[in-house]
């Protein structure tokens, strides 16, 4: 994917840590960007950061998706490696819900972040009651046209959703939102007491990140926005209610299949105390 436009420092704006309150301490300069840790819980994210007007241009531009795995099931023709690996990581995040939950497919399921609509899809074949949400005017437009998906375009925290799901999914969407805390909580409110929240993202504590540094070809700061380790998972989690009882980083595992950068979390709603 290219920028639709070189960004300048007149597109971003200056953050705190969303744990912590706190600006963060500088790591790398990528003007107009910067990435920074909180000082206090070693949270990693950017700042100065998109405004949000600015990003939407980004999310919103026709080649946002193009040439990455989560477009491949659209405009792949035959078993191309990017739709292979796409099918896979379905297949495998499927599976891995059954098993967390210990029942098979079915009751109410949410993506946030869907992208396309191709791992919604799929749920929505396996037996799941699917409902979605995504950013990206190009992606919701083609999961509700071309694949009849019920799918909200905006932010989580304004869709109109009924609480109750027995799953929520969100797919390498953590590291896009303005403020984690708020869009865990948000996720909380709609998760059922004993569902389960699946999710993706980069990890910031990574051989390939610590390596490669500026060069880290997932470190993208006009659209990565925070940058994670499965500690700092767990703190932002608990923040909302939720704890974190497992992680995949195993690149072999067919759920995070050749993703030596990334992992995946599971997580449950922490019972409301009396």
């Amino acid at each position: 994917m290219t920028e639709p436009v070189r960004w300048t420092a007149e597109d971003t704006e200056d953050v705190v840590c969303c744990l912590c309150r706190v600006p963060g301490t500088l790591v790398h300069d990528l003007a107009p960007f910067g990435v920074v840790r909180c000082p206090q819980c070693a949270l990693v994210f950017i700042s100065p950061r998109l405004r949000p007007e600015a990003l939407q241009r980004l999310y919103d531009d026709a080649g946002y998706f193009e040439g990455g795995v989560y477009d491949a099931g659209v405009r792949a023709e035959g078993l191309s490696p990017a739709m292979l690996l796409q099918r896979t990581w379905t297949a495998g995040r499927l599976a891995l819900v059954d098993r967390e939950r210990g029942l098979p497919a079915g009751g109410r399921l949410l993506e946030v972040g869907a992208g396309y609509g191709l791992f919604l899809a799929a749920a929505r074949d396996a037996g799941w009651a699917t409902s979605g949400v995504e950013l990206s005017r190009t992606g919701a437009k083609h999961a509700q046209d071309a694949l009849g998906l019920d799918v909200f375009r905006g932010q989580l925290e304004d869709a109109p959703l009924e609480p109750g799901f027995d799953v929520v999914c969100a797919w390498d969407t953590a590291e896009h939102v303005p403020d984690p805390v708020s869009f865990w909580r948000a996720v909380r409110s709609l998760v059922a007491d004993d569902g389960i929240v699946v999710f993706s993202t980069p990890y910031v504590d990574s051989l390939p990140a610590r390596l490669l540094g500026t060069r880290w070809w997932t470190l993208k700061p006009a659209e990565h926005i925070w940058h994670f380790t499965p500690r700092t998972h767990a703190l932002l989690l608990a923040r909302a209610g939720l704890a974190l009882t497992r992680v995949v980083r195993n690149p072999l595992a067919p759920a995070n299949a050749g993703r030596l950068d990334s992992l995946v979390g599971v997580a449950r709603p922490i019972p409301a105390t009396p």
